[in-house]
């Protein structure tokens, strides 16, 4: 279990030690520490430490306490999903959480969309529909298009009926999962109407469609049965003797993915990614090599691995996550790829907060979060050394410290699949954040350069205009 994980810190040595505490803690009926709580949940656990962290979970949920956010999910769907419940108190424990999830009678879509009764019978915080096109009416023969089209209507109208219920009857959002991959046939199937795997991608993107106009949430179980492989993520055996939908293996990982939706839905993904720059953004030390000594660009496989990850990095910050540089270093000397590399993407512009000078890692993160004026929660971290990254860990446990690795190759999917800057349907604003951080970040540190107050006021030549509505 410990390779789902792999942007996760590995299993420290006194964990269990540490989770013992937690549920001593969590027996007398208080709520242990959240940063310390959250770090054992966020770790490369296995079977036996991921059925230790179901059961902290289920325990915190019966205790009051700051800093976890409470989450009541409705599971809804027309094949077993009570192997998701406890996995995904796990999960939420990582993402400063506290998921408690009710599932609806087996089966129940058509009573909980059609019906005035309200099988959850309480208020919820999301329902995440979890369906298969057996749920999904409609006939669909082969070749024949019209069918194909009203079947797509269908299901759009089973899901409007399902996101109004949740609305009308419990007071929140409803989450569609997207549908998986099938096996197919042959490579014809998308091209051939009326085929499984075509009709899947169309209501695949008829939901994103109905997210993108803020009708419903969508959860991307297809994206992820991808990462994984169908082969995988689907178990026939299960499937048919115990209506489960994807392998009970992977509801970890599910729960996970689940999770970090929840989080973003909540206000808890990252909004601000802190990159260290030697070996991170270019391979070689600038001090030490110079600029013609680094590595980056078309030269090298692994200069285009940074490259690659640079530009990973400029669409995180398309999507309105601010980015800031942390590096041990001479501030001149580690501008200077910025300003003089030819193959450098990221320039400095990107940069809102740029950190390079000799202090420790950590106290440049928070100087940096204080400029941006957020709060450490929000802040990720990504460095190709692993005692730096295991300091910050330690001095700073609300920082999400991505478990990257040192090969570049690896960096992308260890950011993408941490689930850190999981996000709803992008809008202007979340699109101008990046910039709104980074105007921030420069009136602090006008600021802390003028030092007194009246000056400060003074020096950003404010005018006001007043005119008429």
């Amino acid at each position: 279990m410990h390779t789902m994980f792999p942007w996760r810190p590995p299993l420290e040595e006194n964990w269990a030690a540490r989770v013992a505490e937690l549920e001593a803690i969590a027996a007398g009926g208080e709520m242990p520490d959240y940063a310390a709580t959250r770090s054992v949940a966020n770790q490369q656990l296995g079977p036996r430490q991921q059925l230790r962290i179901e059961r902290l979970a289920k325990r915190l949920g019966k205790t009051k306490g700051n800093g976890f956010t409470r989450i009541e999910l409705g599971l809804l769907g027309n094949r077993t999903l009570s192997y998701l419940s406890d996995p995904l108190g796990a999960a939420g424990l990582a993402r400063g959480l506290l998921i408690s999830a009710h599932e609806a009678p087996y089966d129940g879509v058509a009573g909980f969309a059609f019906s005035a009764r309200n099988c959850f019978e309480r208020g919820l915080d999301a329902v995440l529909a979890v369906l298969d096109e057996s749920a999904l009416h409609g006939e669909r023969p082969l070749l024949d298009r019209v069918a194909e089209d009203e079947a797509v209507l269908e299901a759009e109208r089973i899901a409007s009926a399902i996101a109004e219920a949740a609305r009308s009857k419990t007071g929140c959002p409803a989450i569609f999962a997207t549908l998986p991959p099938c096996i197919q046939l042959t490579s014809a199937d998308i091209a051939t109407p009326g085929s499984i795997a075509r009709f899947r991608l169309r209501v695949n993107m008829m939901l994103g469609d109905g997210a993108a106009e803020g009708r419903w949430l969508m959860w991307d179980q297809a994206a992820l049965a991808s990462r994984i492989g169908i082969e995988r993520w689907f178990d026939p055996v299960a499937y048919h003797s115990a209506k489960v939908p994807f392998n009970v293996e992977l509801c970890p990982l599910a729960a996970d993915n689940i999770a970090s939706l929840l989080a973003a839905k909540s206000g808890k993904s990252a909004r601000a990614l802190v990159l260290d720059l030697d070996n991170t953004l270019w391979g070689g030390v600038i001090g030490d090599d110079g600029l013609a000594g680094i590595r980056i660009g078309q030269n090298s496989a692994e200069g285009e691995a940074f490259i690659a990850f640079q530009n990973f990095v400029l669409g995180l910050r398309e999507r309105g996550v601010v980015l800031a540089v942390c590096s041990k270093n001479t501030d001149a000397v580690a501008r200077e790829p910025f300003r003089r590399h030819p193959d450098m993407l990221l320039k400095e512009e990107h940069i809102a907060v740029f950190q390079a000078n000799w202090d420790d890692k950590a106290t440049n993160i928070r100087a940096i979060a204080e400029k941006l004026g957020l709060g450490l929660e929000s802040l990720s971290y990504v460095d190709d050394n692993p005692a730096e990254r295991e300091r910050v860990r330690r001095e700073l446990p609300l920082v999400s410290t991505i478990e990257v690795g040192e090969d570049p190759s690896f960096f992308i999917d260890r950011v993408a699949g941490s689930g850190l800057f999981d996000h709803l349907p992008l809008n202007s604003d979340d699109l101008a954040r990046a910039n709104s951080y980074g105007g921030r970040a420069a009136v602090a540190e006008i600021r802390a350069r003028v030092g007194n107050y009246e000056e400060y006021l003074k020096s950003l030549e404010m005018r006001m205009t007043i005119s008429p509505f």
